[in-house]
């Protein structure tokens, strides 16, 4: 709830400004632009599509970057979805940032599910296998590829539910893969927290539309500005062909998680000071949103 809460004020803080994230534009940024990605597999598996999730694991989070945006320029633009995953990827190069979701790590597996369930769902829609490697989100994103390909997602709401019901199957599928390891390290409470924070950017994509009704409800007479401006703020903060909605939450989510809010309810004023503190960074950092002039 207090995370809910806390997202809840950035929005209404917020909503005018478009985040840019500290280094988001340095040029050494791992994320490029998908046209200018390479053609040229690094291993056998990414043009087969057949990557094992160990396979997937044991590659740096650069590779698989990489191994992303060959899937969209070799073999995702013939599903209508070239553009679809960079979100993942600003997760991805999140990772490489803060230099955390090391190869081996709990982090790392979960990752690991999920670009393993994008490449063998698209595997299933493009009739080159049939193999959903054990990953339950396989065949999800299988139907939501297929529905790209046959232009039923011109509705986004329809569109997010399906996307992030795919996304969080795969993110709970490792989870449950990574701590049945008895190998890999356990994870901190920041990173658990993180995790955990995550699953909000999927439920805003699922439920886009009902939080916009009950914002319009409460401030459509009071603040009538306030509606218009929250679905410009959830249009981006949502948009899964761009890398930087992802890197964002990423990044704050990071940052809450490690400044020690109140998570038991105990010190208010703690938790006011956290959430004060966040929302005064999204004011001094933020230039105005491109999605408020169009």
């Amino acid at each position: 709830m207090k995370l809910l809460i806390a997202i809840c004020l950035v929005v209404a803080f917020a909503s005018g400004h478009e985040p840019r994230v500290r280094g988001q534009y340095d040029p050494a940024m791992i994320v490029v632009d998908v046209q200018m990605a390479s053609l040229k597999p690094a291993i056998t598996c990414w043009n087969t599509l057949n990557c094992s999730i160990g396979q997937i694991e044991s590659m740096k989070i650069r590779d698989r970057i990489e191994f992303v945006q060959f899937m969209a320029r070799s073999k995702l633009s013939f599903l209508e979805a070239s553009n679809q995953f960079r979100a993942v990827e600003g997760t991805m190069d999140f990772f490489v940032r803060k230099g955390i979701a090391n190869r081996g790590t709990w982090m790392s597996y979960i990752n690991a599910a999920v670009v393993e369930a994008i490449q063998r769902g698209a595997a299933i829609a493009l009739g080159e296998s049939d193999n959903t490697g054990g990953n339950p989100a396989t065949l999800k994103w299988a139907d939501y590829f297929d529905q790209r390909k046959l232009g039923r997602f011109m509705n986004r709401d329809a569109h997010d539910r399906a996307w992030a019901v795919a996304e969080q199957t795969a993110v709970e599928y490792g989870i449950r893969l990574a701590n049945s390891k008895p190998d890999i390290e356990t994870p901190t409470t920041r990173e658990r927290r993180w995790q955990q924070f995550t699953k909000i950017y999927r439920m805003v994509m699922q439920y886009r539309r009902t939080l916009l009704w009950l914002i319009k409800m409460a401030f459509n007479f009071t603040t009538p500005g306030l509606p218009m401006a929250s679905e410009a703020f959830l249009d981006w903060f949502t948009d899964v062909t761009d890398a930087t909605s992802t890197g964002f939450l990423a990044e704050i989510a990071w940052t809450l998680c490690a400044l020690g809010l109140s998570w038991d309810g105990e010190d208010p004023i703690k938790d006011l000071e956290v959430i004060l503190g966040m929302v005064t960074e999204f004011w001094e950092a933020f230039p105005t949103s491109r999605h408020l002039d169009n």
